[in-house]
């Protein structure tokens, strides 16, 4: 049964009346006075209606939270970030690629230098345009080693030979005999003619070899 049957049109009137008189008030506006049929089961106790408020409010926090988040997907720019992210790996492989050629790069200098030590190049500004020239060459490269190498030093030396030192003879330098010349110097062939001579020359000189 509801209260306007049970109190009557006029007496539920009064009441209604009065109720809304007292929630008038500046301090009841946020905590009205309310009436409930309680075998309705529509009571609900102080401590219950603070924590329904409480999870109310975190709920609604929540889902607005969550509809920011939805909202912010909505505005991006899928496509924008697609690429984006493709432009990354671009430059990424770019810059990875760049770095391993200036590495070999430094590889072969490195290289060609520690083979033109043995070239024996007499000047500085020599070996600065041998070796940007040898670089130039393009040869390939490989375990360390430049394939053709030696091919092109040798032209290199053939055109250029006041641009390197002299190379050694594996045989080592030739060794000069001196003799004290003596103008018309006889030289006997045999042991009689030998003797013959130094008698002919020194005769009977006592300090002469005998």
């Amino acid at each position: 049964m509801e209260l306007r049957e049970a109190l009557g049109d006029e007496l539920y009137s009064q009441v209604e009346a009065k109720l809304t008189e007292i929630n008038g008030a500046d301090n009841r506006k946020d905590n009205p006075v309310r009436y409930v049929d309680l075998s309705e089961g529509g009571y609900v106790g102080k401590e219950n209606y603070t924590r329904l408020q409480t999870e109310s409010a975190g709920y609604k926090k929540q889902l607005d939270d969550a509809n920011g988040i939805i909202k912010s997907y909505k505005d991006m720019d899928i496509d924008g970030i697609k690429q984006s992210a493709k432009d990354w790996e671009t430059k990424y492989t770019e810059d990875t690629k760049k770095l391993q050629d200036q590495l070999a790069s430094q590889e072969r200098t490195f290289a060609a230098e520690r083979y033109l030590d043995s070239q024996k190049i007499k000047s500085p500004l020599s070996r600065k345009t041998i070796l940007n020239e040898f670089l130039a060459q393009n040869m390939e490269f490989k375990d360390g080693k430049f394939s053709g190498a030696d091919d092109y030093m040798k032209k290199i030396r053939e055109q250029y030979p006041d641009e390197f030192e002299a190379e050694e003879s594996s045989s080592g330098p030739e060794k000069k005999i001196f003799t004290r010349a003596t103008s018309h110097t006889y030289k006997p062939t045999t042991r009689s003619e030998e003797e013959a001579y130094l008698k002919k020359k020194y005769g009977n000189n006592k300090y002469s070899k005998q």
